[in-house]
C-alpha cells in the first residue's frame, strides 16, 4: 500500500474505503479474497474510530477463543470483516479489514475435517452399544 500518512483521518479513510473497494471488486470478480492489515499502519486512534464507524455494523459477530480472543464482525458491507486477534495476555496482535466471503480463521482445516471423520462414527449410539455388549 501506498504512504498515506500525510492524510489527515478523513482523508485516510477515504483512501482506505476505495482501497476495500478494490478487494470486494477482486472478489466478486475473481473470487480473491484480500485484506488489510491496519497495524501496519501509522492510525491514529480516531482514525481507526471513524473506519469502524463509516463501515458500520454488520449483521454476524464470531468470538473465538484459540491461543488468544478473537473478534470478527460484518460490517455493513456484505463480503468486509473487522476482524481483531489478541494473545492470551488479551493484547491486540493483529487488526485486519478482511474481504472475503467467510474469514480464512473460520474456514475447516483439512487436517482437523479428517480427525473428526475418524472420531464422529465413535460417538454414535450404534459404536456405544457394540462396545457395551460387545
Amino acid at each position: 500500500m501506498t504512504d498515506l500518512g500525510f492524510l489527515a483521518d478523513d482523508g485516510l479513510v477515504d483512501a482506505l474505503l476505495m482501497e476495500v473497494a478494490g478487494l470486494l471488486h477482486r472478489l466478486i470478480e475473481n473470487d480473491e479474497a484480500g485484506s488489510i492489515d491496519l497495524r501496519a499502519m501509522p492510525l491514529s486512534p480516531s482514525c481507526i474510530e471513524m473506519l469502524k464507524q463509516r463501515l458500520g455494523p454488520g449483521e454476524i459477530t464470531v468470538m473465538l477463543n484459540a491461543a488468544g480472543r478473537s473478534e470478527i464482525h460484518e460490517t455493513g458491507f456484505s463480503g468486509v470483516w473487522w476482524t481483531n486477534h489478541a494473545n492470551e495476555a488479551g493484547r491486540v496482535i493483529a487488526m485486519l479489514i478482511e474481504v472475503a466471503t467467510v474469514p480464512e480463521i473460520l474456514r475447516a482445516n483439512i487436517d482437523d475435517m479428517r480427525g473428526s471423520l475418524v472420531r464422529l462414527p465413535a460417538s454414535t449410539n450404534i459404536a456405544r452399544n457394540r462396545r457395551a455388549h460387545g
